[in-house]
């Protein structure tokens, strides 16, 4: 039988519970106390608000994005929307950014770093409202526009059509409008392609500028007949052939390369390379290995086919020529860390690839082209559309392509235009030449370059 407790044991019993009831939250408070004073909270306090997502700036510090990431706002509505994107709710895989520079920057702009871009305002503008225009007009299904800075690789503008606008539920948009076709959509881009033929033939001392090259109306090369479409002489001088745009006079050209030494110079122009921009996802285009190639494979990548290039691989080897010889890697964010230029061409070789190209605009039917009084050097590319889905080259519609630097002598900008699945009827020189011309006309205004005297004089 259990004996019961004296009444002094119950009084004990008592005054140690109450001792121990009153020491608990003395011994938590004092613990709190210790935790306080080595900087770590006691106990967790309300959730605290999102964090002030970073802001995207222009070169000037036009703010493009701002505010927290569920709140994110967007002051200059559709200007570069395909570059810098947009954000929502936090994702699966820890990101707020959902497209562009919103997704690809999320952990800096997260952390309230600001992020800078080579973007000029005024000139994106530009491009992409005269892109759109000429898309509307021409019933062109998409295009870009890309405008490098000779000398810093510095990304200018870099436009797309379609667009969309971020403030408006885009995650809702049809997705072509979220492409960021600069940097994203591959190509076939037709005879932008020849001067970097001729460039490597000169280059490796295999062509004199002062040559005339047979060039027929149309040529077998295994199983496909290649046409010239302008009506020429059957000979032709080495810068006529670009005037021209003779693909037989070309082909024929090209021939003086074996396969694997054409393939490794349009390597070094950076055509199926990877074109690494910091902060921004490209996509390289396609060069096949030189080892699958037929001889109509051959003759094709000679004028812009069977291979394919984006908007803004195509600026940055086109610079090469306004850089005389050195290829600068493209920039986007004003602080980004880049290669060293390296030297492609000589200097002869680039110098007198402007100059065939300076000639090509003035003695050309690219005439509608030209920035006004202001020497351009450029070429057109017309080329047929593989379609990937049905497996065939499309009947009646094209990609056309300008691409020029200006001034000619001493270039300060490399534009690239470029309009996809336009209708029969449409060529480069009818839709591309003047929309480069409407965009480059508000290049130079704005970058205050000024007009020479002798180009006033020819041009009037």
């Amino acid at each position: 039988m259990a004996l019961k407790p004296s009444a002094q044991e119950l009084k004990l019993a008592r005054k140690s519970l109450l001792v121990f009831a009153l020491s608990v939250p003395l011994l938590f408070s004092l613990i709190g106390f210790g935790l306080i004073l080595q900087g770590t909270p006691v106990w967790p306090g309300p959730v605290s608000l999102p964090v002030q997502r970073g802001p995207i700036l222009s070169s000037e510090g036009a703010v493009l994005a701002e505010g927290s990431a569920e709140a994110r706002r967007y002051p200059q509505g559709r200007l570069a929307a395909n570059l810098v994107g947009f954000s929502g709710a936090l994702q699966p895989d820890g990101r707020f950014g959902l497209e562009g520079l919103e997704y690809s920057m999320d952990a800096r702009l997260e952390s309230g770093e600001p992020v800078r871009i080579t973007i000029d305002p005024v000139i994106q503008a530009a491009a992409e409202r005269h892109l759109h225009e000429a898309a509307a007009k021409h019933s062109a299904a998409s295009g870009a526009v890309a405008i490098i800075e000779t000398g810093t690789g510095r990304i200018l503008a870099a436009a797309s059509f379609p667009s969309f606008n971020p403030a408006e539920n885009p995650a809702a948009s049809d997705q072509d409008q979220l492409v960021n076709r600069v940097f994203m959509e591959a190509y076939e881009p037709g005879s932008v392609m020849k001067p970097f033929v001729i460039a490597a033939l000169l280059e490796d001392n295999r062509l004199s500028i002062e040559e005339s090259i047979p060039a027929a109306m149309s040529r077998r090369v295994g199983n496909k007949t290649f046409r010239d479409v302008t009506f020429h002489e059957p000979i032709l001088s080495v810068q006529d052939i670009l005037r021209f745009s003779s693909n037989t006079g070309m082909i024929n050209l090209t021939e003086r390369f074996d396969s694997n030494e054409l393939y490794q110079w349009f390597a070094k122009f950076g055509f199926g390379q990877d074109l690494r921009v910091e902060g921004m996802f490209t996509r390289s285009g396609i060069l096949n290995p030189w080892e699958r190639w037929v001889p109509q494979d051959h003759a094709s990548a000679t004028i812009g086919q069977s291979l394919s290039t984006t908007v803004l691989q195509l600026a940055t080897a086109y610079s090469i020529f306004a850089n005389d010889g050195m290829l600068f890697q493209p920039r986007l964010l004003e602080d980004a860390q880049v290669d060293a230029p390296r030297q492609v061409l000589t200097t002869n070789v680039a110098k007198s690839l402007r100059s065939m190209l300076t000639y090509t605009v003035e003695e050309s039917g690219l005439r509608n082209s030209r920035v006004p009084n202001i020497q351009v050097a450029g070429k057109t590319g017309t080329a047929d559309i593989f379609d990937h889905a049905e497996g065939r080259y499309l009947e009646d519609t094209y990609a056309l392509t300008f691409v020029g630097m200006f001034p000619a002598e001493v270039p300060e900008v490399t534009i690239v235009v470029s309009l996809q699945r336009t209708p029969e009827g449409s060529t480069s020189t009818t839709v591309a030449g003047p929309l480069f011309r409407e965009i480059g006309t508000e290049v130079a205004a704005r970058l205050g370059i000024n007009p020479r005297p002798e180009v006033l004089a020819k041009q009037r």
